[in-house]
């Protein structure tokens, strides 16, 4: 029996609109990701099963769907025939948003504990692990989770420009924050204001606010009149825009929103 990972894209749509389901089976052990060919996959969203798609050279197989309901809906991805290859199943979220529910912006920085760590890209050899997340800030989770239960959609920003969207989802994921839409941000000046508007050329107009660490993201927030609560580092010599809501902790985040 081969060993394997099964991944699964997170998606973003609306209810009604069609999007098509993506999931890659590869084989571990292999240099490099090698994916598994011909290999039946069953895609479950909500609970139910919404049909079957092959793998094709790379690895990836895909199923055309619409949502019917709104909402973060689980899809579950399983390999059918576990005969050649371990019965392991993948897990992502279809986002199916509606346009008028309000998008809180969310820097990865203020959901962990004391400093975002980026080490310098490695020499050729290595591979780049990245951005290193380390611990969820303990009050972060189950704030965000109060504020997307029932009136914000959120999308989570890595404004360092070096996580890997598989790492992000998987460290959200295994510290229970809500699930959101997952943006990785070239390190530019003006990759965020360009997000903002990017999301609103795609339809998504209401985006209404943001929680962040730094001056630059408060700057660009204010500016667009978008609510803006900043969370600091203890030692940061930032000046914030008087706009800004600048705070010490996450209990008081939910008041301000």
């Amino acid at each position: 029996v081969q060993a394997a990972n099964l991944s699964v894209t997170d998606l973003l749509t609306s209810p009604g609109k069609p999007i098509q389901l993506q999931a890659r089976l590869t084989n571990p052990e292999a240099e490099g990701e090698i994916g598994l060919p011909d290999q039946p996959l069953e895609f479950i969203v909500h609970g139910r099963t919404v049909g079957q798609a092959t793998t094709d050279a790379k690895g990836w197989a895909r199923l055309d769907f619409a949502p019917s309901m709104r909402g973060n809906l689980p899809i579950i991805v399983k390999v059918v025939t576990p005969s050649k290859v371990d019965a392991i199943e993948g897990k992502g979220v279809l986002l199916s948003w509606e346009r008028r529910r309000p998008i809180l912006l969310i820097d990865l920085a203020v959901l962990v504990e004391g400093e975002l760590v980026t080490d310098p890209p490695p020499p050729e050899l290595y591979e780049d692990p990245g951005l290193i997340l380390g611990d969820a800030h303990p009050a972060a989770a189950s704030e965000l989770g109060k504020l997307s239960e029932f009136y914000y959609n959120l999308v989570y920003l890595d404004l360092t420009g070096r996580g890997h969207l598989e790492d992000i989802q998987e460290w959200l994921r295994e510290h229970q924050f809500s699930p959101g839409m997952i943006r990785i941000l070239p390190k530019t000046p003006t990759a965020l204001i360009e997000l903002i508007h990017d999301l609103k050329t795609e339809g998504w107009e209401k985006v209404s606010g943001g929680i962040g660490r730094t001056a630059d993201f408060a700057e660009v927030l204010v500016q667009n009149r978008l609510q803006t609560v900043i969370l600091p580092l203890p030692q940061t010599e930032d000046r914030f825009p008087r706009r800004a809501i600048v705070l010490n902790d996450w209990s008081r985040v939910r008041r301000h929103l």
